[in-house]
Parts: structure tokens; C-alpha cells; sequence
């Protein structure tokens, strides 16, 4: 590896991608999967190339999206960890772990469409994010056989869908007493 490519970015490299960044994710959740790229290189005051440089394709600039949304599903999931009880572990995750908004929830969506690749992304993403809780939680018995990670995600989604705190609040409490394996 040579000097050069240690270096970190130049500050107008790093400002132009988070500006790209920015720009995309509001024109998708404007326009949805179907903005196009020169679309975002206008808006973001940029050119094509400068775009190109930084996200290859479409799909590159997607991937680095749904990496975006997630940043606050993954420090849910590091205090997780952190958490002796895997029951309460996996209630941290469960309750807690979609840490988007419903504008946040409708662009993981919309971006999970916009290509097979995006959506295979946004599974393993939440999978990743979920399954170590789920694992400790069903190997410890507090967690009903047979429930996968995928299993929980779609719950938590089913919950976070409601329209009001206090009926999300509710759905997460009755889900989690149905997945919940109590002592004898």
C-alpha cells in the first residue's frame, strides 16, 4: 500500500458524498426507487463523475443508504449485547430496534425495492442485527422454540407499524408475551 492511498479523503471528497448522501435520501423518499442518478447529481450541485466516483452505480449508492438508516438499530443492538438477561436483551432489540421513524421506515421500504440486491441487503442487515438476541434468548429457554430471526423482524415491524405510541406500546407487550417461554 502506498502513502497515497492512506490518505484520507480530502475534505471536498468527504463534504460531496455526504452531500450526495443527503440529497438521495430525500429524493427517495420524495420521488421513491425510480429517482434518477443524474437527478441526485443536480440536486447534490454536483456532476455526473463526482457522482460516479463516489457510488459506481445506482445500487452502490442504495446499499450505502440502508447502511445510513441502520446506524441507530446497530447501537440498540451494541447495548444489547451488553445486557446480562438475555430476556431483556432480546426486549431491548424487540422494542427498541427499529430505531427509524415512520418517514425512515417508508424509505428502508422503498429502498429494499429498488433492487434484488437491495433487498437481500435490507434482510441481512436486519437479520444481523437481530439474530444474536433471538440466539441467546432461545438457547436460554425464555424464547419459544422454533421463532427465527426473521420470525421476530416481521413482528417488529407488525408493531412499529401502529398508529400511536400507546398502540405500539401495546402490540410490542402482547407479542412479547406470546414469543415469551415462562418458567414452570
Amino acid at each position: 500500500m502506498t502513502a497515497a492511498s492512506r490518505r484520507a479523503p480530502r475534505k471536498d471528497q468527504v463534504r460531496n458524498r455526504r452531500r450526495l448522501l443527503d440529497v438521495a435520501r430525500q429524493a427517495f423518499a420524495e420521488q421513491g426507487p425510480d429517482v434518477s442518478i443524474e437527478a441526485v447529481a443536480r440536486a447534490a450541485g454536483v456532476g455526473a463523475t463526482t457522482f460516479y466516483r463516489h457510488f459506481p452505480t445506482k445500487d452502490d449508492l442504495v446499499l450505502q443508504l440502508l447502511e445510513d438508516l441502520t446506524s441507530g438499530a446497530r447501537e440498540v443492538a451494541e447495548e444489547a449485547a451488553a445486557v446480562s438477561d438475555d430476556w431483556e436483551a432480546f426486549r431491548t432489540v424487540f422494542v427498541r430496534g427499529c430505531a427509524l421513524d415512520e418517514d425512515g421506515l417508508r424509505l428502508f421500504d422503498a429502498l429494499c425495492r429498488t433492487s434484488s440486491q437491495a433487498a437481500e441487503r435490507g434482510r441481512l442487515i436486519a437479520t444481523s442485527l437481530i439474530a444474536p438476541v433471538v440466539d441467546r434468548a432461545r438457547d436460554s429457554g425464555r424464547l419459544r422454540q422454533g421463532v427465527t430471526a426473521g420470525d421476530v423482524a416481521a413482528l417488529m415491524r407488525m408493531a412499529d407499524s401502529a398508529s400511536t405510541p400507546q398502540q405500539r406500546k401495546i402490540a410490542h407487550e402482547v407479542m412479547l408475551a406470546g414469543l415469551r417461554v415462562l418458567p414452570a
